[in-house]
């Protein structure tokens, strides 16, 4: 055990006892969150700027603090699928009227769907806009053994989409099995499990509507297990703040400082991108009649913890808190809405993303991109926008189906996965505003939408419950 060792832990599990304060202290959840952040960053940046990348004298720190990160990964992977299952569920089941459920969902779905769109062409314009050439990147950046093997990773993902087909992708999403469904093995898992939650959910309401007596037992277990599920998410919620340090550290350790720095272009016209489409967020409630003011007070806390966790799945209970507590939303589509968005149309991940990338793909390949190409290219992202995981990594399985969908090489997918991390942060925290979105639209359009609570200052909800106590 060397002193480098010993001095990096000590700092590192110092910075934990200060958040452990933080706490003690009663400092919101998300001051704790963004306060990891940003030590995390610095406290990787100055071991790499003292240590340099795959320094031997910090491997085995580099181990100690995997645990915490990873595990903390671990832990919203584990709970997302039951947690998916047992909302999805819950909020069809419990839709109240008929034809409810008719009017909910397809309109969800539509403006998730219009949304992914319109963040594909904003997208494709940051591209242009801030003069990116890929083939100089590719040049600038080269090559090294981790990008040939995240390369040789990605290209077989490309295969075998490509041997499937998109009949083979869209069949995938319909599970033969639904114990293998739940464990959460397949990259159309999520979505799956959206499916057949709806299936479920809707049956029981026909049994419900039938023979009420036989179903109440079912629907009160399905109702039990959600609100268990819900306080495991939220015993795991109060990790982030740890989970977030011990990423960033690990992330900042781990990358290339000047590769980072040659690809600050990039970067920058990925937040431009996000920046303008959550400002067409703002613009489309303003539409409907809502304050966008209000809106972007309201969802804050929940974007903070997105941007954090770079999970919207983990963020469905703050999700549906926050519309239903804050916005005004009615729950039923509070639930849909906040489950959808973590499989359909993210405009983050599924649109700006995949849609950068394929002009970048274009550009190495030669490919001239006019109309025709931008046209087909954003139909192929809104198709493809069904069943991308709430997870991290997700971006990246959209990119790739894009890819491979459009005929395009997948080089610039593996040089950019280095700075995923920093740019999935934003686009979670997109996606959830997207989901957001969809509800409170839907919900004012069906008149289900309480104007008085969306008006008031009140912002008390269960995310300071948790910020308190977490």
């Amino acid at each position: 055990m060397n002193i480098s060792f010993i001095i990096l832990s000590v700092l590192f599990f110092g910075f934990y006892v200060l958040l452990a304060r933080f706490k003690k202290q009663k400092q919101s959840f998300n001051f704790r969150v963004l306060s990891a952040l940003a030590a995390g960053l610095l406290f990787g940046g100055v071991i790499q700027a003292v240590f340099g990348v795959d320094n031997l004298a910090t491997s085995g720190f580099a181990e100690l603090i995997s645990l915490f990160g990873k595990g903390y990964i671990k832990l919203l992977q584990m709970v997302v699928i039951p947690l998916v299952f047992v909302a999805m569920i819950s909020s069809i089941m419990n839709v109240d009227g008929d034809g409810a459920l008719s009017k909910i969902a397809p309109k969800i779905i539509a403006i998730l769907i219009v949304t992914v769109a319109i963040s594909a062409v904003v997208g494709i314009a940051s591209i242009y806009l801030f003069g990116i050439d890929a083939n100089a990147l590719v040049n600038i950046v080269g090559t090294n053994s981790a990008i040939e093997a995240r390369g040789d990773s990605l290209l077989a993902t490309q295969n075998a989409m490509a041997s499937t087909g998109l009949s083979g992708l869209a069949l995938s999403i319909i599970p033969a099995n639904i114990f293998e469904m739940l464990t959460g093995s397949q990259r159309t898992s999520t979505l799956s499990t959206v499916l057949f939650g709806m299936f479920l959910g809707y049956s029981i309401l026909q049994v419900k509507k039938r023979q009420l007596e036989k179903a109440a037992p079912f629907v009160a277990f399905i109702n039990s297990a959600k609100e268990v599920v819900l306080s495991m998410v939220r015993e795991i919620l109060k990790l982030t703040p740890y989970g977030v340090f011990a990423l960033m550290t690990s992330f900042m350790m781990t990358n290339d400082l000047f590769a980072l720095a040659e690809m600050g272009r990039f970067l920058m016209a990925s937040y431009t991108a996000i920046g303008v489409m959550f400002v067409i967020h703002f613009i489309l409630v303003s539409v409907f009649g809502l304050s966008p003011i209000t809106f972007m007070k309201k969802i804050w806390p929940v974007l903070v913890f997105g941007f954090g966790s770079r999970s919207s799945m983990a963020a469905i209970p703050l999700n549906v808190d926050t519309q239903t507590q804050r916005l005004g939303v009615d729950e039923e589509t509070a639930n849909m809405s906040a489950t959808f968005g973590t499989s359909i149309g993210q405009n983050g991940c599924a649109g700006i993303y995949p849609a950068m990338l394929a002009i970048m793909a274009a550009q190495v390949m030669g490919i001239p991109v006019d109309i025709s190409f931008i046209l087909q290219l954003i139909v192929v992202i809104a198709i493809a926008s069904f069943g991308i995981a709430g997870v991290g990594g997700g971006a990246t399985f959209a990119a790739v189906a894009v890819l491979t969908i459009m005929g395009l090489d997948i080089t610039i997918v593996a040089i950019l996965v280095s700075i995923e991390a920093l740019i999935d942060m934003a686009r979670t925290a997109l996606n959830i505003s997207g989901s957001m979105l969809s509800g409170v639209l839907t919900s004012k359009q069906n008149g289900t939408l309480n104007l008085e609570q969306y008006a008031t200052t009140n912002t008390s909800n269960k995310s300071d419950d948790i910020a308190v106590q977490g």
